[in-house]
């Protein structure tokens, strides 16, 4: 179950081994690691996770827990009539799976990567062995659990009130705070899809947002320009996120600790 260099790395070249994902980058890792000897770190598993890629079908049972440290996971949930919304975001401040430390054994809704980048992955008993002995551990995850709550419950309130720049600019920065980037490459198809919207809207939004030289849209990317107006323009979900995140997870969750990229 552990190995004697404390995690294992999955084998890579060298050129692929300049990229692996570092624990520590994790917030909840790293709260892991740094309170338990180096002989007892779990073993866990550094992947790259491409998007598009589906960790967890609903109902599903969940084998393994991920960690992403530069890929963004979306939760989904997808309707009978064959609609699909978000329901919520997890980047390097958290986990996929987050679930089986409140008792489920199976996914309640599907996990989509929607930014390519690495996570490490850990089994699923595994995980739950080390929510149940490592206090400082436990702690970080169910802090996080509750700012997930709050992060699902603030998007409904959002889907519910405004409009759809602000939605989107809101979406826009949340992805670009988890994925450490200045750009996303997503299809405006998969961005309304996200936000429940239509396509037609996404791209309207876009041209309006260019336009006025907040973001560059170019070849299925979308680049930040205007990090200050992009904030201005979103709704206030945005910052009473952030904050959420901040007041539970303290230092380590706070949004200015992740990397917000604005173009000279």
């Amino acid at each position: 179950m552990q190995t004697s260099k404390g995690w294992a790395h999955r084998h890579t070249s060298k050129a692929d081994n300049m990229h692996q994902a570092d624990p520590l980058k994790n917030t909840l890792l790293r709260e892991l690691l740094e309170n338990v000897p180096p002989y007892k770190h779990p073993r866990i598993q550094d992947i790259l996770l491409t998007s598009g890629q589906t960790l967890f079908e609903n109902k599903a049972p969940m084998r393994h827990l991920y960690f992403p440290t530069s890929a963004v996971v979306t939760r989904t949930y997808l309707a009978t009539c064959g609609h699909t919304a978000e329901m919520g975001m997890v980047g390097h401040e958290g986990v996929v799976g987050i679930s089986i430390f409140l008792g489920a054994s199976t996914a309640n809704n599907a996990a989509l990567v929607h930014v390519d980048g690495r996570a490490l992955r850990m089994e699923a008993p595994l995980a739950l062995h080390c929510f149940n002995t490592c206090e400082p551990f436990r702690r970080v995850v169910l802090r996080y659990a509750r700012a997930m709550i709050c992060q699902i419950s603030q998007l409904a309130v959002c889907n519910s009130l405004h409009c759809i720049e602000k939605r989107f600019c809101r979406w826009f920065l949340m992805t670009l705070d988890r994925s450490g980037s200045s750009e996303i490459a997503l299809s405006h198809h998969f961005i309304a899809q996200m936000l429940a919207v239509r396509r037609e809207s996404i791209s309207s939004t876009v041209a309006n947002l260019q336009r006025e030289g907040h973001i560059v849209n170019d070849r299925r990317r979308v680049r930040l320009v205007n990090r200050a107006a992009m904030e201005a323009l979103s709704c206030e979900c945005y910052d009473m996120i952030g904050a959420e995140y901040a007041s539970l997870l303290g230092e380590q969750g706070r949004r200015s600790r992740w990397p917000k990229y604005t173009p000279s």
